[in-house]
């Protein structure tokens, strides 16, 4: 982590119903002068304006992804906006969620916090980014779509298919894909999940929890296993756009599954961005990315992929004993995240096209 987070001058924006977003400015703009600015736009899940998470979530010590990365761009010369997430500020409604909490409500915030940003005196209102990681990939496309213009788009570890397609694979194809790749499918069909059980580093920080020896035994046909996980899943999305889960309310999961796939949201925008994903992301893949890259140029935009090796889902390095870490930003990636900021940003910036 940074040790200059409260690096700058920080000024409030007004969202809705009372909740603010946080401007963080360079602390001395030159007379006449403004300066460029970012919409900082969260993963999945509650996080507040610093996107803090505990050690025990990290694996690597308390993290503020957001609150490194507003630093690292007004050294830059930058103004960073963030705000808590509605995961925070809404009511769950013992499930069933508020009309308010909904992935069109996330959108509605970063629409919002855009405008306002545009509208602050000491910004360029030409020159406002939106920055989206994981599902703020998603919130960041629908955001420009409604916005309007020429688009300023960094997009890290993106999900790019339909939520219902994408939602199937994060809960049921990853894990077959996994057993599969790591090698504990045998030739007659035969997962060895003792094996599996045994390697927790190999699946860490994307598998909450391994307990098909439990369930099956020490070994289980792979076919048995894709018809009992496919039978669970289907109950699981059921349940959670009736009643809502543990992670968002039946509110939110109905919503988000009308959206349309993220890379068709391109048809809808014009403009430039840049794209950044793991190498070892098994939580929204390098296919993901690859798919809204080349979207985004048989569209016409100007984009830019890059695959950055060793990192995982929120861009961090394994730890030393080789467990996945999430967060802080590996040292190298928030330096090549800034650099695309101010890419993006410039009036003809040189974006590679293939």
């Amino acid at each position: 982590m940074t040790d200059d987070i409260d690096l700058g001058r920080t000024e409030e924006l007004a969202l809705d119903d009372d909740r603010t977003a946080i401007l963080r400015l360079p602390d001395e703009p030159l007379p006449g002068r403004t300066v460029p600015a970012v919409v900082l736009l969260h993963p999945f899940g509650a996080w507040d304006r610093d996107a803090f998470l505990p050690a025990e979530a990290s694996g690597n010590g308390p993290v503020r992804l957001f609150g490194d990365l507003g630093a690292a761009l007004v050294r830059a010369g930058t103004g960073a906006a963030t705000f808590d997430t509605r995961f925070l500020t809404e009511d769950r409604r013992a499930g069933a969620g508020s009309p308010r909490f909904t992935f069109t409500g996330l959108v509605d915030d970063a629409v919002r916090a855009a405008e306002q940003v545009r509208a602050h005196p000491d910004v360029d209102d030409s020159r406002v980014l939106l920055l989206g990681v994981s599902m703020g990939v998603e919130v960041a496309l629908a955001a420009a779509e409604r916005l309007g213009g020429d688009s300023r788009l960094v997009l890290v570890a993106p999900s790019a298919q339909a939520r219902p397609v994408f939602q199937r694979w994060m809960g049921l194809d990853r894990r077959l894909e996994w057993l599969t790749a790591a090698g504990f499918a045998g030739a007659d069909g035969t997962v060895d999940l003792a094996a599996a059980q045994a390697d927790d580093t190999g699946r860490s920080g994307w598998w909450e929890e391994f307990d098909l020896v439990d369930r099956f035994g020490r070994s289980a046909d792979l076919e048995v296993l894709r018809a009992e996980l496919a039978r669970e899943y289907d109950d699981w999305e059921q349940q959670a756009l009736a009643h809502g889960d543990e992670s968002a309310p039946a509110s939110f999961w109905r919503d988000w599954y009308l959206q349309p796939a993220p890379y068709r949201r391109l048809a809808g925008i014009t403009g430039r961005m840049m794209i950044h994903v793991g190498a070892e992301d098994w939580t929204t893949p390098p296919r993901q990315a690859h798919l809204l890259h080349h979207a985004a140029l048989t569209r016409g935009l100007r984009s830019q992929l890059t695959v950055h090796p060793r990192l995982g889902h929120l861009m961090s390095p394994r730890s030393a004993d080789g467990r996945r870490t999430y967060g802080p930003f590996a040292p190298a990636f928030l330096e090549s995240l800034v650099a695309s900021v101010e890419a993006v940003l410039r009036p003809d910036p040189t974006l590679r096209t293939n």
